[in-house]
């Protein structure tokens, strides 16, 4: 078996779809509960959701010392740690938990995900053409220069010795990225951040580190993960399509980035559907009777035969100050918030689908997609197809009936890729009509 740790859901998701286009069953568990349980699973590739990301190092470390004790990993199996393309959370404490817990000689780390703009550059992660710490992803502590440059960032979260290969040996392909390899592992080094800008740069990452003699932990986005399978002897068929549906579709984008907005118009502009814009400083003083009204609401448009999309805001500059207000009145923290938000959604959801068949719900953001999966009583997820890169489908269990989920990282996607994956559903409606 293969195992993917991954620290937010639609992580979660956009990794382990990169084993299902090669062929393997692969399913996603939701900590904590269902990995209890993983003894009981038929899969050839094992997705963890930690939901680390936004944990303190130590509540972290507890987290994955839990689940690597029940999992038992064995010595030549491979695991993947699936981090944040932007590099949030505490990527450090988790890679050397791992490590330490499962024996690993050395960690290959590289974030980079081209198809979404992320490439490692000098050691710098580089996202849409700017370092991190000055693109409009980032929102951390450090100085921008520094939270840029991965071995510093890694830096402040472990003391295990880090150590980079830059892109001009990366460039010289698999035979030099494998002698660097081996030397820095030599010099005592643990953890070897990996420049890289495209494909092959990737997949010479991987094939070098087969060439490895000691064990080894990988790390980094989908990006890195799309090429581990080459190593591999087995292959399974898949059997699970992505399913027809003749019913509307509910899609929620709570995410803040300023991609969702657009869209969300881009879509309303070719698409009949149904907005609701939930507001946060009622929902925060009338959760009950926003629930009533807001379901009522919902279900009108559905009934109707419209697609309902639920959000929060309009645009970034206006979320914020929505957020900033509410914070005052309400005299609560930010993380409190999202977190308010996310169980109202995900409360909301669930009144939806208790009086509505639903068959496809479209999830932004991995905060979004574990409210409404903890709301609906869903702890694993069969990853069916890949519907745009880094964009899954999966196979859910909702009181004994299927469902559909497909989950999108908010940051990910162009203008048109909500409209794009309306577009790839129906178009798998209309082939099973014809």
């Amino acid at each position: 078996m293969m195992y993917v740790i991954a620290d937010d859901l639609t992580g979660a998701g956009d990794t382990g779809v990169q084993f299902v286009k090669r062929g393997y069953r692969t399913i996603v568990s939701i900590m904590p509960e269902s990995v209890l349980s993983m003894a009981s699973i038929d899969t050839d590739v094992y997705v963890v959701d930690t939901e680390t990301r936004d944990e303190e190092s130590t509540a972290a470390q507890v987290k994955l010392q839990k689940m690597l004790k029940v999992l038992n990993i064995d010595k030549t199996e491979i695991v993947y740690k699936k981090v944040d393309s932007t590099l949030r959370g505490p990527i450090g404490v988790e890679i050397e938990e791992i490590m330490k817990h499962l024996g690993r000689d050395i960690c290959v780390f590289t974030p980079t995900f081209s198809s979404y703009g992320r490439i490692t550059i000098g050691g710098y992660l580089v996202v849409d053409g700017e370092v991190l710490g000055h693109s409009k992803y980032y929102n951390g502590k450090m100085e921008p220069g520094d939270a840029s440059y991965i071995p510093l960032l890694l830096s402040h979260q472990t003391n295990i010795p880090i150590a980079r290969i830059d892109l001009k040996d990366v460039a010289k392909g698999v035979d030099v990225i494998s002698r660097n390899l081996i030397k820095l592992f030599e010099k005592g080094n643990k953890i070897i951040i990996i420049d890289a800008t495209n494909e092959k740069h990737l997949h010479d990452i991987v094939e070098a580190s087969l060439r490895f003699t000691g064990s080894v932990l990988y790390a980094g986005s989908a990006g890195l993960a799309q090429h581990i399978c080459q190593g591999t002897e087995f292959r399974v068929i898949r059997t699970l399509k992505v399913a027809a549906s003749i019913n509307p579709y509910l899609i929620i984008y709570a995410s803040r980035h300023p991609i969702i907005q657009q869209q969300i118009d881009y879509l309303r502009e070719r698409v009949e559907c149904h907005e609701l814009i939930i507001d946060v400083s009622k929902i925060l003083s009338d959760r009950d009777g926003m629930l009533a009204l807001y379901t009522e609401d919902c279900l009108n448009a559905l009934e109707s035969r419209l697609h309902v999309i639920i959000h929060t805001h309009h645009d970034r500059t206006e979320g914020e100050r929505i957020f900033e207000k509410a914070i005052v009145k309400h005299k609560t923290e930010l993380r409190m918030l999202e977190l308010q938000i996310r169980q109202f959604i995900g409360e909301l959801v669930s009144r939806i689908l208790s009086v509505i068949k639903i068959e496809n719900i479209i999830l932004s953001g991995g905060d979004t997609a574990l409210g409404v999966c903890n709301a609906l009583g869903i702890q694993r997820l069969q990853i069916i197809d890949e519907l745009l890169p880094g964009i899954p489908v999966s196979l859910a269990d909702y009181n004994g009936n299927p469902l559909q989920l497909v989950t999108k990282a908010g940051g990910f996607g162009e203008i048109d890729t909500l409209f794009e994956l309306i577009e790839k559903l129906l178009k798998v409606k209309e082939k099973a009509h014809n």
